[in-house]
């Protein structure tokens, strides 16, 4: 024989980490940026030849306390967003 009240609900956790709460409650800001050979100055508007190095960094900005990694699976480069042509600049994750 049971007593009490018996209710098929999910049980709920009494706790959100920390980090859920400020992911959850700040924006992420990704940027994706083009350097020169050495590194030292960044790009507004290169051009490239198809076989040539690109120097890419990958950046998100967050609060410190919340350390995160970016991880690109793939890249394409293309003359424009609608365009039909587009080269692999990252493939097969990365």
């Amino acid at each position: 024989c049971r007593m009490g009240s018996v209710s098929s609900g999910a049980v709920q956790p009494t706790w959100v980490p920390f980090g859920s709460t400020v992911a959850h409650r700040r924006r992420l800001h990704f940027a994706l940026d083009v350097y020169d050979s050495t590194w030292s100055s960044r790009l507004h508007q290169p051009t490239y030849s198809l076989g040539e190095l690109i120097n890419i960094e990958a950046s998100v900005s967050t609060d410190p306390r919340l350390p995160l990694r970016i991880f690109v699976d793939e890249c394409v480069a293309s003359p424009s967003a609608a365009a039909w042509l587009k080269y692999e600049v990252i493939a097969d994750n990365g």
